[in-house]
C-alpha cells in the first residue's frame, strides 16, 4: 500500500503541486531545483525503505524509512506554505491547498509514531490510529488536493463551471472537522461510531459533483483530460458507495477502487495536462514573444493520451477482476506497470518535442 500511496500518488502530487503553485496560483516555491531534488530524494528513499521494511522486517528496521517521509512531507510545508500564506488571490484556493499539505505533514507523522508503535516505545490504540493516519492521508492529504487543484485545473481546461464557493468551503469545514474528531478520538482509543459513514459520503459527494461538472464542461467531447476524470470521479462514487456497506471485505475493494484505480485517474489526467502546459510556458520563455510556438496538443498529442488512458482502463479491469479472482492479481500488476511506463513516456514525450523545436528554430535562425 505504501509503495503506492507514496510511490505513485505521493510522487505525483509533490511534483505536480511544485509545479502548480507558481503557474496557477501565483506563490513562490523557496529554495529551487536543489530543494524540490531534496523533497524528491527523502520522500522516494523513504518510501523505498517503508517497502522493503514492511517486507523484510528482520532486516531493515521501519522507523528510519518513516523519519525520511516525515521529513519529506515538513520540507514541502517549508517550501510552499510561505508563498501560499503570502500570496494573494482565492482565498478557499489558498486554504484548501495549505490545509491538504498540512494534513499530509500530519499523515507523516502519524505513520512515524505507528512505527515507534510497533517498536514498543510508544503507547497509542494501533488499530485506531492506523485508521486516523489512513483518513487523514487518503482524504485529508490526496483529496482535498485534487479538490483544491480542480477549481483551478477543471474551467483552465475543460471550461466547466466552479462549485459554489459556499459549498466547496463547506466540504473542506466538514471533511477536517471529522478528521479531527476521528484524530482525537483515536488517540483515547474511542472510534467515532459513523466516522467511515461520514468518509463515504465525502467521497461519493465528491464523485458527484466531479460528474455534474463534467456532464457541463465545454469542452469535455474533444478533451481526453475529460474522459479521465469523468472515469475517476464515477469510481470515486463507486467506492464511496462499497464504504458505506460495511465490512473488512468491502472496506478492501473500496481501497482498490478508489486508491487503486479512480484517484490515479484523476491524477494522471491532471498530470499529462500540466506537463504539457508547462512545456509550452517554458517554451515561451526560451522563444520569447512574437514566435509561432506549437500547441500543447502538439506537445502531449492526443494519440499519446489515449494510449495512456486505454492501458489505465485495462489496468483498472484487471484490478477489479482480480477482486473476484485474486489469481488475476499479477496480470492486474502487469497492466498497471504498462500503464504507468506508458505515462512516463507521455510526459517525457513533452520534453523530447519540445527540445525539437528548439534545436529547429536555432537551425534556421
Amino acid at each position: 500500500m505504501h509503495a503506492f500511496t507514496l510511490g505513485v500518488l505521493g510522487n505525483a502530487m509533490v511534483g505536480s503541486l511544485l509545479q502548480f503553485l507558481p503557474v496557477a496560483a501565483g506563490a513562490r516555491v523557496r529554495g529551487g531545483p536543489w530543494a524540490a531534488l531534496a523533497v524528491y530524494l527523502l520522500l522516494n528513499t523513504g518510501a523505498v525503505w517503508l517497502v522493503l521494511a514492511f517486507r523484510w522486517p528482520g532486516w531493515l528496521a521501519p522507523r528510519p524509512g518513516g523519519l525520511l517521509v516525515v521529513m519529506a512531507f515538513l520540507g514541502l510545508a517549508a517550501l510552499t506554505l510561505p508563498g501560499i500564506v503570502r500570496v494573494s488571490g482565492s482565498r478557499l484556493l489558498r486554504w484548501g491547498l495549505g490545509c491538504a499539505i498540512a494534513a499530509g505533514v500530519l499523515t507523516a507523522l502519524l505513520g512515524f509514531a505507528l512505527l515507534q508503535v510497533l517498536a514498543g516505545r510508544w503507547s497509542l490504540p494501533l488499530v485506531d490510529v492506523t485508521n486516523a493516519h489512513a483518513g487523514w492521508g487518503v482524504l485529508g492529504w490526496v483529496l482535498a488536493l485534487l479538490v483544491a487543484v480542480a477549481r483551478v485545473v477543471m474551467p483552465m481546461f475543460l471550461g466547466t463551471p466552479n462549485v459554489p464557493a459556499w459549498l466547496q468551503g463547506s466540504w473542506i469545514g466538514l471533511l477536517y472537522g471529522v478528521l479531527a474528531t476521528v484524530l482525537a478520538m483515536a488517540l483515547h482509543g474511542r472510534v467515532l461510531p459513523v466516522q467511515r459513514g461520514v468518509a463515504a459520503v465525502l467521497v461519493v459527494a465528491v464523485g458527484l459533483a466531479g460528474v455534474w461538472l463534467q456532464q457541463r464542461a465545454r469542452r469535455h467531447g474533444r478533451h481526453l483530460l475529460g474522459w479521465f476524470w469523468r472515469a475517476g470521479f464515477a469510481l470515486l462514487i463507486v467506492a464511496g458507495s462499497v464504504l458505506l456497506v460495511g465490512g473488512e471485505h468491502n472496506l478492501l475493494r473500496a481501497a482498490v477502487i478508489g486508491l487503486g484505480i479512480g484517484l490515479p485517474l484523476l491524477v494522471t489526467g491532471m498530470q499529462l495536462e500540466i506537463s504539457a502546459f508547462l512545456g509550452w510556458i517554458d517554451l515561451h520563455r526560451q522563444c520569447g514573444r512574437g514566435v509561432h510556438l506549437p500547441g500543447v496538443e502538439l506537445l502531449l498529442p492526443v494519440r499519446d493520451k489515449s494510449l495512456v488512458l486505454a492501458l489505465h482502463g485495462l489496468a483498472a479491469f484487471m484490478l477489479l477482476a482480480a477482486l473476484a479472482q485474486p489469481a488475476w492479481a499479477s496480470a492486474g500488476g502487469v497492466a498497471l506497470l504498462l500503464a504507468y511506463a506508458a505515462t512516463l513516456i507521455a510526459q517525457t514525450g513533452v520534453v523530447w518535442r519540445a527540445r525539437r523545436f528548439l534545436k529547429t528554430r536555432r537551425r534556421m535562425a
